[in-house]
């Protein structure tokens, strides 16, 4: 199961939102934004499991031409 994937059953500290768009990934760690509120988290997953999430500055490169807009 992808990062991505996992964070279905993550939901945003910040507004309770649950849809995330995927950013820069690499190793196991994938990047992903809150669409509610712009949050970024990065999000580590091993065999399936959901093993850590930190958050990280809105400052970091995100390519918006990469990846789509997504509507909560």
């Amino acid at each position: 199961m992808t990062p991505s994937e996992q964070a279905r059953d993550f939901t945003c500290p910040d507004c309770g939102g649950f849809i995330f768009r995927p950013g820069p990934r690499g190793g196991l760690s994938q990047n992903l934004e809150c669409v509610g509120c712009r949050s970024r988290f990065n999000v580590a997953c091993w065999r399936g499991l959901l093993v850590r999430v930190e958050r990280i500055s809105n400052d970091s490169e995100w390519r918006e031409d990469m990846f789509p807009q997504v509507l909560q």
